[in-house]
């Protein structure tokens, strides 16, 4: 149903788009259900597909200018060239490098969608399932870091709250 590159906008519980209104962009589809979110500031966001619906170009950059308008900063994703960076550390193998890329891309677009989810509905209403994630994700995030790290000294380790 959805395809990389479609704009979307988020919708709230009651399928109405959110007030004030928050836009993305697909980068990967994940499954029917499931779907990865670009969003305005640059950072990824994981989200079901039951929660936002396509609209057009026009609409998007009005909304799109909005948000960057008000919008604050999140975590972002890790901005490498994996090939330039797999090249530079020869040790590691490729797909471990890459394996470790797409995890964080994972733990990064979870804890934007809880803290997203945070804001919107307040801690209270997050289900406990969205909860288990978004600690398993910090925890995550933290190796994943790490990782990363080893090979170079610019890339932050955060620490858990």
């Amino acid at each position: 149903m959805y395809k990389k590159g479609d704009k979307v906008i988020i919708l709230d519980y009651n399928d109405k788009p959110l007030v004030p209104q928050v836009v993305g962009e697909i980068e990967d589809v994940y499954g029917p259900d499931r779907v990865r979110l670009i969003m305005p500031d640059g950072a990824g966001c994981l989200e079901f597909t039951n929660r936002f619906k396509k609209i057009d170009e026009k609409t998007y950059a009005k909304y799109h200018d909005a948000i960057l308008q008000r919008e604050k900063k999140l975590p972002i994703d890790l901005q490498l060239d994996i090939r330039k960076f797999a090249s530079k550390h020869p040790r590691r193998r490729k797909d471990e490098i890459i394996k470790q890329f797409d995890l964080d891309k994972r733990y990064v677009s979870i804890i934007n969608a809880y803290m997203g989810r945070e804001m919107m509905y307040g801690k209270e209403n997050i289900n406990e399932r969205f909860l288990f994630e978004y600690k398993e994700a910090l925890y995550g995030i933290v190796e994943t870091r790490t990782f990363f790290h080893e090979l170079d000294d610019s890339i932050a380790i955060p620490e858990l709250p």
